[in-house]
């Protein structure tokens, strides 16, 4: 008996194998994929706004007694954006969006500081003396390549190279704290990217477990299906 369920892992299954058919050749079925897929997230997002809307807003105040303006304003500036599709109140809509600008630049000014600069100089800030090795070499890793970015990108002010034949112990130490940023970024950047590979073949084989091994069925005729997308659209590129 076919239930929900099963159509859902079906097409779950073709997406899947479509979505992934775009690493051979673009194809019909990759962008009928695409635009399920479009089509879906956005239907889902303006039901999950009005449902919020209908959770916070609406149904409180219908159940308090008292008039609550922090509830009215936010409905009135939202309904004041729907008169950008009218070109005699067109002026209208700026004050809802105005205020919403203002209010989360206000927001950014107020929290992206501590998260971005404070918590980031709180958390180098480690001691590089103490009786644990490991800590040590991982404080040590991370306060020279935290000044080595820092010496990297530093463009503004930096010691002169001495002339040839000579030394100056001051360009020596900004050259390898240079390096030790160029290096030590080159490894951050290696590791963050071999974690989004691993990540990325962790999804495929969760989603093979999950939709495409219960339902193989559905995954070898997906399979056959993106395999002809490609064939029409390898055929239509060669004429």
């Amino acid at each position: 008996m076919v239930s929900w369920e099963i159509i859902g892992a079906w097409i779950a299954a073709f997406i899947v194998i479509w979505i992934y058919s775009f690493a051979f050749r673009d194809n019909v079925f990759y962008k009928l994929a695409e635009h399920i897929f479009v089509g879906t997230a956005a239907g889902y997002s303006i039901a999950l706004a009005i449902d919020s809307l209908n959770r916070v807003a609406i149904k409180s105040l219908i159940t308090q007694p008292t008039v609550s303006w922090h509830y009215i304003i936010p409905i009135i500036l939202g309904m004041l954006m729907f008169f950008k599709y009218s070109r005699k109140y067109y002026w209208l809509a700026r004050y809802g969006v105005a205020i919403n600008v203002a209010v989360g630049a206000a927001l950014a000014v107020r929290t992206i500081p501590m998260a971005n600069i404070i918590r980031q100089i709180q958390a180098a800030l480690t001691p590089l003396w103490g009786s644990d090795p490991i800590k040590l070499v991982n404080n040590w890793l991370m306060f020279l390549i935290t000044v080595g970015g820092l010496t990297y990108f530093l463009f503004t002010i930096f010691p002169p190279k001495p002339a040839p034949g000579r030394t100056s112990a001051i360009y020596t130490l900004y050259r390898a704290l240079y390096l030790i940023g160029i290096y030590g970024m080159m490894v951050g950047f290696g590791a963050l990217f071999a974690n989004t590979i691993v990540t990325r073949v962790g999804f495929v084989i969760s989603i093979y477990l999950i939709y495409l091994q219960p339902y193989i069925i559905a995954t070898i005729i997906g399979v056959i299906l993106a395999a002809i997308g490609i064939l029409i659209e390898v055929r239509r590129r060669s004429k």
